[in-house]
């Protein structure tokens, strides 16, 4: 059990993305990446977005973190709107409320795991943590032994977890995973999907994980599919027996779209 003083998410309401259009520009070429996208995520929902390279994916993420801000539309997170707050407290909202979770992991290389996971904490000028709600988390991680190192003495399955850990440690309401095991192996992979699925499931925190692997995927509740800048459809994880059926669902999703790109 991960355990953890966040605090009670119960009855926040639901993450929102209201019809979010996000423009590029690229030379003199102007790219959509994301074309009208609206979601509704419960509160303590576990939630995969599936797409190919250049789906937009990564794009909503970043909207949803308010990284970006969209060309057209809003977004909700615990019934606040990203698009009506400044550009301060918005780093500061997103700092309080929203855990961050990277590929590439994106620690400090001169600080130790420990100080790197309290780095959100120390920002906030918040210096006061329990110890032992810390040491409770390092072991729960399996990092208990590990936190004296910096990221260079570390495995990556370490160093993802230090980065889990940094993203959960300010009790956030919603985590958002970008490729979370995309610098992995298969088996350290599945290790980090099982943590950030106990998380979801005991403290009622709200993720959002991308991904292009259907064995991540099959962690969560629900995956929306992303098909250039658009929602292409949403379905339940509960109905595929393993990650071999729903990969090949989700195959035959993706080339049913193409197929009727290509009739039109």
């Amino acid at each position: 059990m991960i355990a953890t003083n966040v605090s009670d998410t119960t009855s926040l309401p639901p993450l929102e993305v209201a019809r979010i259009t996000k423009r590029f520009r690229q030379g003199n070429v102007t790219v959509e990446a994301l074309r009208d996208v609206s979601l509704t995520i419960g509160q303590g929902e576990f939630v995969a977005v599936m797409g190919a390279s250049g789906s937009g994916k990564s794009t909503l993420l970043h909207v949803i973190a308010g990284l970006t801000r969209p060309d057209e539309g809003r977004v909700l997170v615990d019934g606040q709107d990203l698009s009506a707050m400044s550009d301060r407290n918005l780093t500061l909202f997103r700092r309080r409320r929203i855990g961050l979770v990277f590929q590439a992991f994106n620690l400090i290389p001169t600080l130790n795991a420990r100080d790197n996971i309290l780095l959100p904490l120390l920002a906030d000028g918040n210096r006061e943590i329990e110890r032992s709600h810390l040491m409770d988390l390092l072991q729960r991680l399996g990092l208990a032994e590990r936190y004296r190192h910096r990221p260079d003495a570390l495995s990556g399955g370490e160093q993802q977890r230090v980065a889990i850990a940094r993203a959960i440690i300010g009790s956030p309401s919603t985590i958002l995973a970008d490729e979370p095991t995309g610098s992995l192996d298969s088996v350290t992979g599945q290790g980090i999907c099982a943590i950030l699925q106990q998380f979801c499931r005991e403290q009622g925190c709200t993720i959002i994980v991308v991904t292009h692997e259907p064995a991540v995927a099959v962690w969560a509740e629900r995956i929306v599919v992303l098909k250039d800048g658009r929602v292409l459809t949403e379905f339940a994880t509960e109905r595929f027996r393993d990650v071999h059926t729903l990969a090949a669902h989700y195959q035959d999703v993706v080339s049913a779209a193409s197929a009727t790109e290509v009739q039109g």
